[in-house]
């Protein structure tokens, strides 16, 4: 069997590996004067198939879902973000709406500008 045969019969010999599509629902990170935001599209998932942790500055998003339509969850989406020092863990706040994952993780108050008056001498 010559080196050209070889080859031609391994890239036509079927593929034994099962193929996975990855689920990465795309994510927008915003940050104003008073919180970090992240806005997860996470189209088909209900409320009770999502899941939103965070620890030690790690925020996880979850949201499980079904491709087919039907009560069995055969999907899985996972995002993990390592957030900057800083947050107010007891304030985090998640909502869902309309296919939207919004995440609210306001700044603790010693991360937050603070205006300085400047007074005359």
């Amino acid at each position: 069997m010559t080196t050209m045969q070889k080859q031609e019969t391994t890239e036509t010999r079927p593929e034994r590996m099962a193929r996975r599509t990855a689920l990465v629902p795309p994510v927008d990170v915003l940050e104003n004067r008073e919180e970090f935001l992240i806005r997860a599209d996470f189209p088909g998932v209900r409320q009770e198939d999502v899941d939103v942790q965070f620890e030690k500055n790690t925020l996880a998003l979850v949201g499980r879902f079904s491709a087919r339509g039907d009560d069995a969850l055969d999907h899985e989406w996972t995002r993990t973000f390592v957030m900057p020092g800083g947050v107010d863990a007891a304030k985090i706040a998640a909502e869902l709406k309309d296919g939207v994952l919004t995440v609210h993780l306001p700044k603790q108050e010693s991360l937050k500008p603070r205006q300085i008056p400047v007074r005359t001498a």
